[in-house]
């Protein structure tokens, strides 16, 4: 039996088992996926490493700070410029001065291996029932597997956290709604580019359309001539569960073309996130159910503040579990 079952291999799950497991506790995390880092991903297309979650690291707080240092001495991360505006005039976007971030050479997916190197990690196992039991939990997977263990950390979105608890946990003991903001991201290869800004990441704060726009090929090698672009919530919450996501592919590429006089592709992906953003917080580090087992569900949506807040819920998390265990119990 487990000491801690964690449920998401993101950056909340990976640093509360980090925490959890350095003190001694059995502890083992699933994901769903094949890989780990939740938007913290790469993804192997024509040859060429592309990130289409997070597309570059920022320092927003006291965590991503110490770990900007850290990654950055071991080679995991290098300076990359990201320009932000309101402007959906590609002419203004010429004279536009970037920012000091960072990107990673190796792809996002590298650093959530890095972090998660030294933990247990189920990949491709999908939790589907959570049962309570007297002094434990019961936990089955959609390939076949049943777990057992002492305490359960829910470090998933919040509406999967729901999904989960749903059978046991009224609508009084639930959490604080928190709703998001999709996204599409589309990955587009070309023969040839000719992109004469000053910057190598723009954010998009008013564009009906895109929200990020980042010469990817860039990061890795300057002849790779590739482009991701991730979309707005507003315009993605509309195909969002669409089976079939070319003709929406198309309309971007379409709309790339026109922005910036580009060549047709040579290939294409898109690749959708349900939760890629939250667009409120639950304003708490964590949330405790009232079950008499332990059970806690901890990531961005409840302090925000991208990953700086997905590090700190996790660590606070494996804070509070710690702190539990190491309290005296009454005779």
């Amino acid at each position: 039996m487990l000491d801690v079952a964690i449920i998401g291999a993101g950056l909340a799950g990976i640093h509360c088992g980090q925490q959890l497991q350095a003190k001694g506790l059995k502890v083992a995390l699933f994901d769903k996926s094949r890989g780990i880092g939740g938007r913290l991903a790469t993804r192997r297309v024509a040859d060429q490493s592309l990130d289409h979650g997070l597309s570059y690291w920022e320092i927003g707080g006291e965590h991503t700070a110490a770990l900007t240092e850290k990654l950055t001495a071991l080679g995991f991360l290098q300076p990359w410029s990201v320009a932000t505006t309101a402007s959906v005039d590609p002419k203004d976007w010429q004279t536009l001065v970037g920012e000091h971030r960072w990107m990673a050479p190796g792809g996002m997916t590298a650093i959530a291996k890095y972090l998660a190197q030294d933990l247990v990690i189920h990949r491709g196992q999908q939790l589907t029932t959570l049962q309570p039991m007297a002094d434990h939990w019961v936990l089955i997977f959609a390939q076949g597997e049943t777990v057992t263990a002492k305490q359960v950390v829910l470090a998933l979105p919040l509406p999967q956290v729901i999904t989960l608890t749903y059978s046991f946990i009224t609508v009084r003991d639930r959490p604080p709604e928190v709703f998001y903001d999709p996204a599409l991201s589309l990955m587009v290869g070309y023969g040839g580019l000719n992109l004469d800004f000053p910057w190598q990441g723009l954010h998009l704060t008013k564009h009906p359309l895109w929200r990020t726009i980042s010469r990817e090929g860039e990061k890795r090698s300057p002849s790779n001539m590739t482009l991701v672009c991730q979309t707005t919530g507003s315009f993605a919450s509309a195909y969002l569960d669409r089976a079939d996501l070319a003709p929406v592919a198309s309309q971007l590429l379409e709309n790339l073309q026109t922005l910036f006089h580009l060549p047709q592709p040579l290939w294409w992906q898109i690749h959708r996130w349900r939760y890629a953003i939250p667009k409120n917080s639950s304003g708490q580090a964590y949330y405790r159910f009232s079950t008499s087992v332990p059970l806690l569900a901890c990531g961005d949506w409840c302090f925000g503040h991208g990953i700086e807040g997905a590090i700190a819920s996790g660590l606070a998390t494996a804070t509070f579990l710690l702190d539990s265990l190491n309290k005296p119990t009454l005779p």
